[in-house]
């Protein structure tokens, strides 16, 4: 992906003595020295370029706010343009463009191409070309790759004489590549077509699929239209059409200022690093540090640039600090689907399903090519799967804690029941004078509760007390040990004759024999095999049951 600062410089080698001059219009900066008219040509070039791609784009209207629309640059665009090739040579960079500290940097040479002796010589296709393509990516919505690629390929061939602007000339190009780009010339150039291309593109930024942007745009199918191209294709006549250009004087209408010695220095040595190296305080020298204050410099350098952000998520330890950065780097960069979809899994992973659904449908709409379109469509339903089995557990766990809810206040009531029979009982005996009944030891097999519970019998060796919950430990008769949970002990069942209900937290000390229930449910977070629902603490015959008060970091279990 180009990157957004273009920087169009004309850079002297220190070896020779020139006066640098800065040319400025919009996003673009044309250093020079090679003159006045050959830079005001070639900022001209690029500011009739921006004009018309902006027309086809929808970009050169009024907003509905009432401000002027038109394509503007993630970074100011600049041009470097040296006079001589002789004095280009030892700047000449690896790729058309490639990053600065704080732009896209690119060179040229005057000399290159002259056309009239005079230094009116057009930029290279591979400089229109890419600054179509920057200019595309900050400002316009993901259309089909190969639209994008015809588009660029388009204006690059744009020919400018003052205002009089010309697209669509002959371009030597291959295969599929050739095709697409007939069809935008077609588009461009030809009656039945012209006016209409820029709807066409809408619908296509708007994720329209090819049959609707041909219907909306020219009022025939995609069958029909492609027809259309094949046979236009096929006359191999590509004759360029003229277009509406802006109305500006290139001899006045650019703001020009003299570059003194050190700015130039500074942009020549970039020249040099060929985009491996950048000044520390530029904001990608701040990138490049990659501590919490120098992305913090670099986001305020550029609040457009969505790259700290992504470097901030890194740092950052917590899910929802992670979320917040990768949404900010997506909004800034929506057709970057490398940044929608880490933010979609980490919503995912949170549980934030219905806004990882939105984000990756916005991840989808910005994959560059069809088999990105595919691997993240594939993700999406991936997540829609893992969303509802999610909500099934959600439901069953909803129903299991309505069924132990019943069945709380069926215990509950019966054993208000059998605490109102007692009563009676008792009243009966007093009335009548009967000696009370002598106490017997009750086998655990004996109380009620749910038959199906599984039943331990065992000496009790320790009492953790876990803020609320009591967990048991248990020494069976083969002298292993299980460890038991009471959830709650108000609502725990005690054999009447129960010894000492009193558990003191730590080891049991003495260590008395013990008979419970449980539900046999283990819980991997305490580490219980279940939930205790029935104790009896056993005792002597010849010991009467005794209830002790709870002492200091005890429990005293209800009779």
């Amino acid at each position: 992906m180009l990157r957004r600062f273009l920087i169009f410089a004309v850079i002297a080698v220190p070896l020779f003595s020139a006066d640098w001059v800065e040319y400025r219009a919009g996003p673009f900066h044309i250093f020079s020295n090679a003159g006045d008219r050959a830079a005001r040509q070639r900022l001209n070039q690029l500011e009739q370029l921006r004009h018309v791609l902006g027309a086809l784009l929808g970009k050169d209207g009024m907003s509905r706010t009432g401000t002027a629309q038109e394509l503007t640059a993630l970074w100011p665009i600049h041009l470097v343009l040296f006079a001589r090739q002789r004095e280009y040579a030892p700047y000449a960079l690896p790729k058309t463009f490639v990053d600065g500290g704080g732009a896209t940097l690119c060179a040229w040479a005057a000399d290159i191409g002259k056309g009239d002796g005079k230094g009116d010589a057009s930029l290279p296709l591979d400089v229109t070309r890419g600054v179509t393509q920057i200019l595309v990516e900050d400002n316009a919505g993901r259309m089909p790759e190969e639209i994008e690629t015809a588009l660029a390929d388009l204006l690059s061939t744009m020919e400018v004489t003052g205002t009089r602007v010309r697209v669509g000339g002959p371009l030597d190009l291959a295969g599929p590549r050739q095709r697409t780009w007939a069809k935008l010339q077609m588009m461009a150039t030809q009656p039945a077509y012209t006016g209409k291309l820029r709807i066409y593109l809408n619908n296509l930024q708007n994720a329209s699929d090819e049959d609707t942007a041909s219907r909306n745009a020219f009022d025939v199918p995609a069958a029909k239209l492609n027809a259309d191209v094949d046979a236009y294709a096929r006359t191999g006549k590509f004759e360029a059409a003229p277009v509406n250009g802006r109305a500006l004087n290139p001899d006045r209408d650019f703001i020009e200022k003299t570059v003194d010695k050190a700015a130039m220095d500074a942009l020549l040595a970039e020249l040099l690093a060929g985009g491996k190296t950048f000044p520390p305080e530029s904001p990608r020298g701040l990138l490049a540090k990659n501590t919490r204050p120098a992305l913090e410099l670099a986001i305020r350098a550029n609040p457009r640039w969505a790259e700290p952000h992504v470097k901030m998520a890194e740092l950052e330890t917590t899910p929802a600090a992670k979320i917040a950065q990768w949404k900010l780097a997506a909004s800034l960069a929506p057709r970057n689907a490398g940044y929608w979809q880490p933010l979609a899994e980490l919503q995912s992973a949170s549980a934030l399903y219905a806004d990882a659904e939105k984000t990756w449908t916005a991840a989808e709409r910005a994959a560059a090519n069809p088999a990105d379109r595919a691997r993240i469509h594939q993700a999406k339903l991936a997540l829609e799967d893992q969303r509802a089995a999610a909500l099934m557990v959600d439901r069953n766990n909803a129903r299991e804690e309505e069924i132990r809810d019943l069945q709380r206040v069926k215990d509950a009531a019966a054993e208000e029941v059998r605490a109102a029979e007692r009563r009676v009982n008792e009243r009966l005996r007093v009335e009548r004078g009967d000696a009370p009944e002598p106490v017997k030891p009750i086998p655990l097999s004996a109380l009620s509760g749910d038959e199906k519970g599984a039943k331990v019998a065992g000496v009790l060796t320790r009492v953790d007390c876990l803020n609320g919950p009591l967990r048991l430990s248990i020494q069976r008769d083969d002298a292993s040990v299980i460890r038991l949970l009471i959830r709650d002990p108000k609502k725990m069942t005690v054999a009447l004759n129960s010894g000492d209900a009193v558990f003191v937290c730590g080891v049991a000390k003495p260590a008395r024999k013990i008979e419970v229930q449980h539900n046999g449910k283990a819980d991997a977070k305490t580490g219980t095999a279940g939930d205790i629902t029935l104790i009896n603490i056993l005792i002597s015959p010849l010991i009467k049951p005794l209830i002790k008060p709870a002492l200091p970091g005890a429990v005293n279990l209800p009779q």
